[in-house]
C-alpha cells in the first residue's frame, strides 16, 4: 500500500471541498464589494467656485435618513449634465461633514420626453438612486452638484428623518 505525500493530500482535499471553499470566497468578496460601495467619501464644495445654473432642476422623490443609512431617489436635468464635461455627485450633510453617496443611473423616459420636445434626447438617463451607510450625525441635507471644470452647480433639498 502506497501512502499519498503531503501535496497529494492536499490537492484531494481540495478537490473535495472546493465547492466549499468558492462559496465562502465568493460571499467574502460580495461583502467587501458592498461594503466599498456604500462607504462615504469626504466631499468638500467649498474647494470649488460656486455658480448658478439657470437650466438646472431637480427632484428628489424619496429621501429617507437613519442614524447609519440614507436612502434617495429622484432625477436631475440641465443644460450641462448629463454632458461630455460635467459630472453629478450625489452629497449629503453640511459643509462641515459633507460625504458623496455612491449612486446609480436610472433611465426616465418621463423626464427625457418633457426636456427634448423634438424627441431626440441623447440619452434619457436622468434619474438616479442611492442607498448607502452614512457616519453618525449627519444632518438631513442632501445636494445635488453638477461639477464643470472647477466650477459647482448645486441643488438642496432636506430629508425627512
Amino acid at each position: 500500500m502506497k501512502i499519498p505525500d503531503a501535496l497529494h493530500q492536499s490537492l484531494i482535499l481540495l478537490k473535495n471541498h472546493a465547492f466549499v471553499l468558492g462559496i465562502s470566497l465568493s460571499l467574502l468578496m460580495a461583502l467587501a464589494i458592498g461594503h466599498a460601495w456604500t462607504a462615504h467619501r469626504a466631499f468638500r464644495p467649498d474647494s470649488f467656485t460656486s455658480a448658478d445654473d439657470p437650466s438646472l432642476k431637480v427632484r428628489v422623490e424619496t429621501c429617507h435618513i437613519t442614524p447609519k443609512f440614507i436612502s434617495v431617489s429622484g432625477w436631475v436635468l440641465s443644460d450641462l449634465w448629463p454632458g461630455p464635461k460635467a459630472s453629478f455627485v450625489l452629497t449629503a450633510g453640511d459643509r462641515a461633514q459633507e460625504v458623496s453617496i455612491p449612486y446609480r443611473l436610472q433611465e426616465r423616459p418621463d423626464i427625457a420626453h418633457a426636456a427634448h420636445k423634438d424627441g431626440n434626447a441623447f440619452h434619457n438617463r436622468y434619474g438616479f438612486t442611492a442607498i448607502a451607510r452614512i457616519p453618525e450625525g449627519l444632518t438631513p441635507d442632501v445636494h445635488l452638484n453638477i461639477i464643470a471644470g472647477h466650477t459647482l452647480y448645486r441643488m438642496s433639498h432636506v430629508c425627512r428623518t
